[in-house]
């Protein structure tokens, strides 16, 4: 009689064990090849046979590596301008340069002795020592300052004559008088041509009026 009632609530807690064994199993058989697929998918795209020499070697530059690393070289390919050197201070070309040499030649002329007019007065006496300087080697214009050239007219003048620099500054602290300092170029009447010659233009101020004086 006792046995008749042990049986049948062993087999009712026996049942419940046994299904869930082999539910177990067979989940973890149908499991299986899955997660062999899936390990073989990820991995392919990351294997080290497809990738090219220098990634399989070279690890990842840090931010840190990279800002460390020297700056690339020029190239020696740069245009002439960018590889030639700069020009050689205090060097100032007075003769034999043509027109391009005037502004240097004009630098020394200011830098020989201060100013003492006001510049554009200055600029004015300049401008009418070159005219004058001018009519005294070509014979140009000389009628315009009959009593400081005479009547007589040149006979062998000056060709192609060009001023390259002038000054002008007071003579004796007198503010009507100045002497204008040229510096200028022109073929001589032997044919001979040079630049770098100077001279000067003395002037005086009689009513308002500059004119020459020898």
């Amino acid at each position: 009689m006792n046995n008749n009632t042990h049986i049948p609530r062993l087999t009712s807690i026996a049942w419940p064990l046994l299904l869930g064994t082999v539910l177990t199993v067979l989940g973890l058989t149908l499991l299986r090849p899955t997660h062999a697929r899936v390990g073989q998918d990820v991995a392919a795209p990351s294997s080290s046979a497809a990738l090219p020499t220098a990634a399989r070697t070279a690890p990842p530059l840090s931010p840190t590596s990279r800002m460390a690393m020297p700056p690339p070289k020029a190239s020696a390919s740069l245009p002439p301008r960018s590889r030639a050197a700069a020009p050689s201070a205090g060097v100032v070309p007075v003769t034999g340069d043509g027109p391009g040499g005037d502004y240097a030649i004009q630098q020394v002329l200011e830098s020989s002795s201060p100013a003492n007019l006001p510049r554009a007065e200055e600029n004015q006496l300049v401008a009418l020592g070159s005219r004058i300087w001018l009519a005294e080697v070509t014979g140009t214009g000389r009628d315009r300052w009959p009593t400081y050239f005479g009547n007589e007219p040149l006979h062998t003048p000056y060709r192609d004559v060009r001023i390259q620099a002038g000054i002008a500054r007071t003579v004796g602290g007198s503010p009507d008088r100045a002497r204008v300092r040229l510096v200028w170029a022109g073929e001589d009447p032997a044919g001979e041509a040079e630049d770098g010659r100077s001279a000067q233009v003395l002037l005086t101020r009689s009513h308002a009026a500059w004119q020459p004086i020898r």
